[in-house]
């Protein structure tokens, strides 16, 4: 009886990871195929008749304040760069006395 349910504990960690898949985003895919995997956490920031910039949050802190974004080109539909950029960070401004 406990070969069987170490094979149920087994199976089911196994059905758990494979679940979880890794979206892989690869150069020469076209531009539907890339807006079709990923819906929710992208924006388009550029579009022209040729090229096509998306952009995705990549981390972000407690708060939900982006930390990092990943940008996407397209040229003619097709991928053609990926690039990791951290976000923008405020200016510190010290006032003397």
């Amino acid at each position: 009886m406990s070969a069987l349910k170490n094979t149920l504990i087994i199976l089911s960690i196994l059905l758990v990871f494979s679940s979880c898949s890794v979206k892989h985003y690869t150069i020469g895919m076209s531009e539907s195929e890339f807006k079709n995997s990923e819906k929710y956490n992208l924006e388009l920031v550029e579009e022209t008749s040729q090229h096509a910039v998306y952009r995705r949050i990549a981390s972000a802190d407690a708060q939900s304040k982006p930390l990092s974004y990943h940008y996407y080109y397209f040229n003619n539909g097709t991928l053609v760069r990926t690039e990791l950029v951290d976000a923008p960070k405020p200016g510190i401004v010290v006032l003397g006395k």
